[in-house]
């Protein structure tokens, strides 16, 4: 019995032949894909004037908790804010990289990906909510406090 889903049996299409590329890209460079990124990602933390992040009004916000009389001249509890925030920004980045290196090799070889994909999608309207939600609740939270 012929399959229609095989347009053409044991040829790749162009599609699958780029995933495939990108895939053996992704996995031979990845450690240094993950190094440039946390590294870039902790280097801008360091900078409180051009920081970024994902959650940086919250990290604001711990800072002006941890920042009370009670921490002055502690560094380790002054770092803390800026360390949980790079901490969640690195791994969320590892996290979506070496998902899409799995789908593209998955692409690359033919396989069905709809399963692949449903966790990295959902882990990213999880992370797009809780974006939303601490800009609503940070909101106007300034260095200051």
């Amino acid at each position: 019995m012929i399959s229609n889903n095989c347009v053409n049996p044991g040829r790749r299409t162009q599609a699958q032949i780029l995933a495939k590329t990108l895939g053996k890209l992704g996995r031979k460079y990845q450690h240094q894909i993950y190094a440039i990124g946390t590294t870039l990602i902790v280097a801008s933390q360091t900078k409180p004037a051009g920081a970024f992040g994902l959650f940086d009004p919250a990290q604001i916000a711990l800072t002006c908790m941890f920042g009370g009389t009670s921490a002055q001249g502690n560094a380790a509890i002054n770092a803390l804010p800026g360390v949980i925030n790079a901490a969640i920004t690195v791994m969320l980045f590892v996290y979506f990289v070496s998902s899409g290196v799995k789908v593209a090799n998955a692409l690359g070889e033919g396989q069905e990906v709809t399963q692949m994909v449903q966790q990295p999608i959902g882990i990213f309207f999880i992370t797009l909510v809780l974006f939303i939600a601490q800009n609503i609740l940070f909101n106007g939270v300034t260095a200051a406090c």
